[in-house]
């Protein structure tokens, strides 16, 4: 295995971003969103803190989701991961001290890379997925009526592990079968990619969206064991897959689902302390303490971190069923719900 030293061309800002750990609200992640995205052309910001750029929008239907948020817990003093690659393989990963943040560190370097090359579309980089889709969820109320009339007809993100999906459903459907084909045959004309309609998705950004725009989808990028500090990137899948995304006619791609296919939204998700899969949590935490407790520390967790968690969660059930009299804070008027593009920076 080798330290990473000078990588050459365009990996290098791949590289760039994953060294930076940026957790949801951390002033990294701010810092981060001013100096590389806010710079960027046309960037507009929203009252959420969501940033959108629009490429040739008057030729195009088609919106590109990443997020800007990474699940490191606590940074590390210089908020840097120390990465490190397999010359065998073309895999990154880090020190394993800290999660590489691929998830979602790729899905931006690609969305910079499509906007430098001019490919049409309107691209959203979403704040707070990783503690619950909340900088899509406010982007989809608050937006609602710019998002509209772009007439856009597919949502695209770029936050899926592994090799081979392209995602037809996220707890409920959220792609047609036809258009997730479609795209896959596009892909596959790389030679060694085996893209299919994957019916198996978990939540990312584009789901908030399935309300107004037919074609919610997610692919695979090429990382796995995100979430953990054995989280890998393999370099070389993703090199090949930006080189073809830059050349899909995106608008060629069919349009069939109806958005008001959807039996069941995320908005009713409850990412509060009463989970619904809660007991089964708690009976597989009962049987398996030992393999609980190495998968927790696989994820980087420690034992003063899970201290706190608990603490906090302690916290919570205590104040849960009071929270609306809780002085200082309108629990059914979220601070995020205020007028959309209210500041442009």
């Amino acid at each position: 295995m080798l330290a990473i030293t000078t990588p050459a061309n365009d990996v290098q800002k791949l590289y760039n971003i994953l060294e930076i750990q940026r957790p949801s609200g951390s002033q990294t992640e701010e810092d981060w969103v001013t100096n590389n995205l806010l710079s960027l052309e046309g960037a507009r910001m929203d009252a959420y803190g969501n940033v959108f750029v629009e490429v040739s929008m008057d030729k195009s239907t088609t919106m590109f989701s990443c997020h800007t948020d990474t699940v490191h817990p606590k940074p590390h003093a210089d908020y840097k991961n120390k990465l490190v690659i397999d010359p065998m393989t073309n895999h990154l990963f880090t020190d394993h001290k800290s999660q590489l943040g691929a998830d979602d560190g790729t899905g931006i370097w690609f969305m910079l890379a499509m906007i430098e090359a001019k490919v049409p579309g309107l691209y959203a980089f979403h704040r707070d997925e990783e503690v619950g889709g909340l900088g899509s969820s406010a982007s989809a109320k608050d937006n609602y009526e710019y998002l509209m009339a772009l007439g856009l007809n597919r949502c695209v993100a770029f936050d899926r592990h592994y090799y081979e999906d392209v995602i037809t459903h996220q707890g409920t459907r959220c792609a047609s079968d036809e258009f997730a084909q479609a795209l896959s045959n596009e892909l596959n004309i790389t030679p060694g990619f085996k893209f299919k309609p994957c019916d198996t998705g978990v939540f990312t950004d584009s789901a908030n969206y399935t309300h107004m725009i037919p074609e919610c989808t997610n692919l695979s990028v090429g990382y796995w064991s995100q979430h953990t500090i054995k989280e890998t990137q393999d370099v070389g899948f993703a090199e090949k897959l930006l080189a073809r995304l830059l050349q899909i006619d995106w608008e060629a791609l069919p349009t069939s689902r109806d958005v008001t296919d959807n039996d069941f939204s995320f908005d009713d998700y409850d990412y509060g302390f009463y989970d619904r899969g809660a007991s089964d949590m708690l009976e597989l935490c009962e049987d398996y303490p030992i393999m609980i407790a190495e998968i927790l520390e696989d994820y980087g967790v420690t034992v003063q971190e899970l201290r706190e968690q608990i603490d906090d969660k302690l916290d919570l059930v205590a104040t849960k069923t009071t929270k609306k009299t809780q002085p200082g804070y309108d629990w059914d008027s979220p601070p995020w719900n205020t007028p959309p593009w209210s500041s442009y920076k």
